[in-house]
């Protein structure tokens, strides 16, 4: 069923694919259908979660960088005009002077900063694509601030889920690993789980690539290692049981943290069009600059 699946990859998900590739290979398909299920459940509720705080305060962060822009190219230049025309001493604020430079700056030579942009951009991309380049982008993903260490838990819970069902139908853990890993596509969790399957090839523990790799907690190695002294299956599904806490938990608090960071940004951009645009404006309303227009100032 997997390898049909395989061909329709644009229409299967990756880790939907592998998880069924599990199923069938450790004689669990049911199980691991239900996983897959639920797997794809967890994703598209957390996905409609961030859209409905990105989305939002996105449009209102890219309003703002717009009227910014807008009221920098159009309002203050029609301002100070005002004050040459009339004959005032008053000129903008520091800051404004400062911004509508740069943006001058920039529409006059667009092309230098279009073309670094588009070379760092290319950079990054051809660094990413590299052996290097992608496994050092993949440990980024599990150490990145917010989100680093959920997608590492996420990661770390399928792999074992994928293991417990192999070790449930009786295959060794090596073989539980190598089958395993299918479920995930992180070079990084990739490479400890090779140097697990090394280790068990050596006569060394298994578990100790994950220790070594300071990504995995210490409540996660040592409930393996408990493991591997009592009953590994049952001790797994303990540990599978404590990382779905420990997930829900890493979620919420993401989902507190997101939108605190993203109003800190709106907030940012806010204070600065105030600062830019607005001040000069009620500076205008108010009248203060007519004084040395007349002489009285």
């Amino acid at each position: 069923m997997y390898s049909t699946m395989e061909y329709y990859e644009d229409i299967f998900p990756y880790l939907y694919i592998n998880m069924v590739k599990v199923g069938e290979l450790s004689g669990n398909l049911t199980t691991a259908l239900e996983q897959a299920v639920q797997y794809l459940e967890e994703t598209d509720n957390i996905n409609r979660t961030l859209r409905g705080i990105l989305i939002p305060n996105i449009a209102q962060f890219a309003f703002l960088f717009l009227m910014l822009i807008i009221g920098t190219i159009v309002a203050l230049p029609a301002i100070s005009n005002l004050y040459e025309t009339m004959g005032s001493s008053a000129t903008l604020p520091a800051i404004s002077i400062w911004f509508s430079n740069v943006v001058n700056w920039i529409i006059a030579y667009w092309y230098i900063p279009t073309v670094f942009i588009g070379g760092v951009i290319a950079a990054i991309i051809w660094y990413v694509n590299t052996s290097k380049g992608k496994y050092n982008f993949h440990y980024f993903k599990y150490t990145m601030p917010i989100f680093g260490q959920l997608i590492f838990a996420i990661d770390f819970s399928r792999v074992m889920r994928a293991m417990l069902l192999n070790l449930k139908n009786g295959m060794r853990i090596q073989d539980a690993l190598d089958v395993g890993k299918n479920v995930t596509k992180n070079l990084v969790m990739l490479s400890i789980m090779e140097a697990s399957i090394n280790n068990i090839l050596i006569g060394q523990s298994w578990i100790e690539p994950f220790e070594r790799s300071k990504l995995a907690s210490p409540m996660m190695t040592e409930m393996l290692k408990i493991g591997m002294s009592t009953d590994l299956s049952e001790m797994m599904e303990k540990l599978v049981e404590y990382m779905q806490i420990d997930i829900d938990n890493l979620l919420n608090k993401t989902m507190k943290a997101l939108p605190q960071i993203v109003y800190i940004l709106v907030g940012i951009i806010l204070i600065f069009f105030v600062l830019v645009v607005l001040v000069p404006c009620l500076e205008v309303y108010m009248g203060g600059w007519l004084l040395s227009a007349y002489g009285l100032n």
